[in-house]
């Protein structure tokens, strides 16, 4: 007990610290997204946007319409889909008649031998972009975008001649259902203040599957997409193979945007345990994370230590600094001051990662897309039947 309870006392001190310091890296990164983007080339590059779509959302119109309003001067739109049957194809065919000036173009296919669908799509998008194309912009089918992003992204991609891939932090703008509000608090303040700190204490090796730009030539330096097509994190393998033949990887300064569609509890949790095991496979060195799960910690401290005065005081504090976090993340750094209305949620759902982070321990299998899929050495998947 004694032993617990000392655990305890390190896990809430590590969480007070870490909230601090995440919330510090967080406000620079204010100023750097207020900052003017770098200029692009005299020649703006051709850049073609993947698109790889699967269903028909409520949202996803309105998510594809944000990119064909950007302000670049050389872009092709690729959208992809399985197969006619796919309803996510109504989508961009009704973006044709709106945006009908649009270099617009429907994939319909996807490569075979891939157990990643959305791989199997990108491939086959990027054999039909144009040959002048010089990087490619993936993202995901549940991004919303500003008008400047794409010039702000290429800029960045191309300011430094080694510089491989620029990727993008994302937040989340909740809809009414409890799955959407709390996958949005796990974006808001989990996921985007350890990227920012990762960022700053450690090279990028990794791209973020939100938003990747790649140049052309990194591209073909790994082979292109074939190589993860049996990968479950493209994304991050993207990043390190890139940066495995010597290129940079950059965080941007464009803040893109996701609306969360987790309808219940259980759809969040299956979310939260398929990111949980693939971050475990692919990253080890993530299970010391649980030492900043910080109300969990608490928690632990109270119950062997009675509910001291001490570990009650203990317990306020750190729920102050938690809050503090949050509240900094989602106001000053994320601009969702909407948001503030799900702000006493966050220990709970801080707790239910607790939860799912030891579920994650005990299996290798995850749910993606209707399917299941059972975890292998080296990130590879393979389909359950």
């Amino acid at each position: 007990m004694e032993f617990l309870r000392l655990i305890a006392v390190i896990g809430v001190a590590a969480a007070i610290v870490y909230y601090a310091v995440a919330s510090a890296v967080a406000l620079r990164f204010v100023r750097r997204r207020n900052a003017p983007p770098p200029p692009l080339p005299p020649s703006p590059p051709a850049i073609a946007v993947l698109k790889p779509l699967h269903g028909l959302s409520p949202t996803l119109a309105d998510n594809l319409a944000s990119y064909l309003k950007l302000d670049y001067p050389r872009v092709q739109y690729l959208f992809g889909v399985a197969d006619r049957g796919d309803r996510a194809l109504e989508a961009p065919v009704a973006l044709k008649t709106l945006f009908p000036h649009a270099n617009l173009e429907i994939v319909v296919g996807e490569e075979s031998g891939c157990s990643n669908r959305k791989v199997a799509k990108l491939i086959r998008m990027a054999e039909r972009a144009s040959p002048a194309t010089e990087a490619f912009v993936l993202s995901d089918a549940d991004i919303v975008v500003e008008p400047d992003h794409l010039s702000r992204v290429v800029g960045e991609l191309f300011e430094r001649d080694n510089t491989g891939i620029v990727t993008c932090l994302y937040r989340g703008r909740p809809g009414d259902s409890l799955g959407s509000r709390l996958e949005a608090l796990f974006v808001n303040t989990d996921f985007a203040p350890m990227v920012l700190l990762s960022e700053a204490i450690e090279p990028m090796r990794h791209a973020l599957g939100a938003t990747i730009a790649v140049k052309q030539k990194a591209l073909d330096a790994i082979g292109g997409f074939r190589p993860l097509g049996n990968l479950l994190a493209d994304d991050f393998y993207l990043g390190r193979m890139v940066a495995d033949k010597g290129f940079g990887v950059r965080l941007s300064s464009s803040l893109v945007t996701i609306a969360p569609e987790e309808g219940s509890f259980v759809q969040f949790w299956n979310h939260q345990l398929r990111w949980a095991r693939t971050y475990r496979t692919v990253r080890p060195a993530s299970l010391a994370t649980l030492i900043i799960h910080g109300p969990f910690w608490a928690l632990v401290l109270a119950l062997t230590s009675a509910f001291s005065t001490a570990s009650l005081g203990a317990l306020a504090a750190l729920l102050l600094a938690r809050y503090t976090m949050a509240a900094i993340m989602i106001d000053k750094v994320l601009d969702l001051p909407a948001s503030f209305r799900d702000l006493w949620l966050v220990p709970v759902k801080d707790l239910v990662m607790t939860g799912i982070y030891f579920a994650s321990l005990l299996g290798n299998t995850v749910r993606w897309g209707g399917r299941r899929f059972k975890l292998l050495a080296g990130g590879a998947m393979r389909e359950l039947g």
